[in-house]
């Protein structure tokens, strides 16, 4: 097996998803497991950095995992006794709302030699973890792409001023940023778009994305900013929709190389269109199917949209 090109770091966790008809049913996620597994599935050599149950989620996750072609790095002394849990509802618009069950106590983390590094969602929120990745990021090399998608989860009811202390320090180390527009709602309930990434484009971020869903998504640097429309989907429901997104984008910047630029900070706005396209069609093949699903690579293919 190559040596990994990404390292994503953060939760891969069991999804019970409670269906709008009153189904029941079980399925592998997490926000990093996902983006980890959609980077894997669109060919980049990926590792996990995560925490998996002793139990039998833990092991269906370690299958869902190595069979996607995810090299696992499990932290910490010992695994948790059972694996963390996120209870998923699924509204009648396909929108879901979750409650989670984890542990997240990864120890102290080493940064291996990778092109790109990501993390976000429970990762970045929940101690003495979080505190573990903020650490790990700012000793990067600085040859590193740093990426992070807050992703955040009211639900697990920190108070916000914490949430949003982590996000803007985090962001002063990170190269690319994704949020979607529920993450801005909460954290920023009276800024606009534009606010909060010209405040995310002082800490020092050189490209920022919002996810719209249905709407697209923006994107800006601290030269430009754009917006793209979202492909026309039937959905089926919005789980891992803005984790595919970020394996599409990370894959479609690697692809072109574009990781050099965005370190220097010097991103032209038609190279990142192109790859905040790219993004919007892993997302929107995700959305069309249940769970998180993130396309291979030929799925990506422009004749799949024709």
């Amino acid at each position: 097996m190559r040596e990994p090109t990404a390292l994503v770091i953060g939760e891969a966790l069991t999804d019970i998803v409670h269906e709008a008809d009153g189904t029941v049913l079980s399925r592998p996620g997490g926000s990093p497991a996902n983006v980890a597994v959609g980077l894997a599935r669109l060919g980049v050599p990926t590792a996990l950095l995560t925490r998996l149950g002793a139990d039998v989620n833990g092991g269906a996750l370690r299958e869902h995992l190595e069979q996607s072609g995810v090299r696992l790095r499990e932290a910490g002394t010992e695994p948790p006794e059972r694996a963390p849990t996120a209870e998923a509802r699924i509204g009648p618009d396909g929108a879901a709302t979750y409650r989670f069950d984890i542990d997240w106590n990864p120890g102290q983390i080493r940064l291996d030699p990778v092109r790109v590094v990501h993390t976000g969602s429970l990762a970045t929120a929940i101690e003495p973890g979080a505190a573990a990745v903020e650490a790990a990021l700012a000793a990067a090399n600085p040859g590193t792409l740093i990426s992070f998608d807050p992703n955040v989860r009211p639900s697990l009811g920190l108070p916000v001023e914490d949430i949003r202390g982590r996000v803007e320090r985090i962001a002063g180390l990170a190269h690319v940023m994704k949020m979607s527009d529920e993450d801005l709602e909460w954290l920023y309930p009276a800024e606009s778009v534009g606010d909060v990434a010209a405040r995310m484009h002082e800490a020092g971020e050189a490209l920022f994305l919002v996810t719209r869903g249905a709407r697209g998504c923006a994107l800006s640097t601290p030269r430009w900013t754009s917006e793209i429309p979202a492909l026309p989907v039937t959905v089926a429901d919005t789980i891992g929709a803005g984790d595919a997104f970020m394996s599409g984008l990370l894959f479609a910047i690697l692809t072109a190389g574009g990781d050099q630029a965005l370190r220097d900070g010097n991103v032209r706005q038609d190279a990142a269109e192109a790859w905040a396209t790219t993004a919007l069609r892993s997302a929107a093949i995700t959305v069309g199917r249940r769970g998180a699903q993130p396309p291979f690579l030929a799925d990506l293919a422009e004749d799949a949209f024709r």
